[in-house]
């Protein structure tokens, strides 16, 4: 197998036709057999992997790019899809967008990818696809569980994820209700995951402000969490980055693995 075989792979999982640009293939390379991967990827992790014999390794999060700040756009059609209008879906992301765009210009893009071709191993990135189907799962289960029960409380909700999937059973963290009683009513709802990172305290209170009355994260930043603990509306549920991470990676690698591909899972990813 090469790296474009194992892109088209995790592209195929979501019916996605071209690589997101928080995706890429740094060093591209061909007869894998051997695959290190890792939520996060360093230079260290890369030494180790020449020095023991893998033919590949492959990183969740982006590590040599600059746009890939593009894919939160992905929040469009998440946010029209709840019946905000385009309008102002628009506006909060530009202003998001904005920020993440220059901030891309104080990073070091090509330290890791660099270290990957001095040593001549191949190596890979995949994030939006594998959100993208963590995201698809985790709703999908949501959306089960309301069938069975109309409106769940936000403790049922919790409940029947940790026990639908193994990865939130083995994380080391919870799945948390950041906002809002364990009894509250989930009400209507989104899961905004798979569009880059998640929107911050701007569009859970865009999404609280058109009634939708629980927003689920897979992770916030404190700062953004205080200014949503801050309304008297609105209820957030954060499911956890790794778990939430894994839930959408283990299925590609399970496809990798029968294709005969040997896989060893390190930094983070729930197996």
């Amino acid at each position: 197998m090469n790296t474009d075989e194992i892109i088209k792979m995790a592209l195929d999982l979501v019916n996605m036709t071209e690589l997101p640009e928080d995706s890429a293939v740094y060093v591209p390379g061909k007869d894998i057999t051997n695959i290190l991967y890792g939520i996060d990827i360093g230079v260290a992790e890369l030494l180790y992997a020449k020095e023991h014999g893998f033919d590949c390794v492959i990183a969740h999060h982006p590590v040599g790019l600059i746009n890939h700040w593009q894919v939160f756009w992905r929040h469009l059609d998440q946010l029209i899809s709840k019946g905000i209008p385009k309008e102002k879906a628009q506006t909060i992301i530009e202003q998001k967008v904005l920020g993440f765009k220059f901030g891309s210009h104080a990073r070091n893009y090509d330290a890791v990818p660099s270290f990957a071709r001095l040593i001549k191993i191949p190596f890979l990135n995949i994030h939006c696809p594998s959100d993208e189907l963590g995201r698809k799962l985790i709703a999908v289960a949501i959306e089960e569980l309301i069938r069975k029960n109309e409106n769940p409380t936000l403790d049922e909700v919790k409940s029947h994820l940790e026990s639908s999937f193994l990865e939130f059973k083995k994380a080391l963290t919870q799945i948390e209700i950041a906002k809002g009683e364990k009894n509250a009513l989930l009400g209507n709802w989104i899961f905004s995951h798979g569009a880059f990172t998640n929107g911050g305290f701007d569009i859970a209170d865009c999404y609280f402000k058109y009634n939708i009355n629980t927003v689920i994260y897979i992770h916030i930043a404190p700062a953004e969490l205080f200014q949503v603990l801050k309304l008297d509306y609105g209820q957030l549920l954060i499911t956890g980055h790794l778990a939430s991470d894994s839930v959408g990676i283990n299925p590609f690698l399970d496809r990798l693995e029968e294709k005969d591909i040997q896989i060893t899972a390190i930094g983070g990813l729930i197996r």
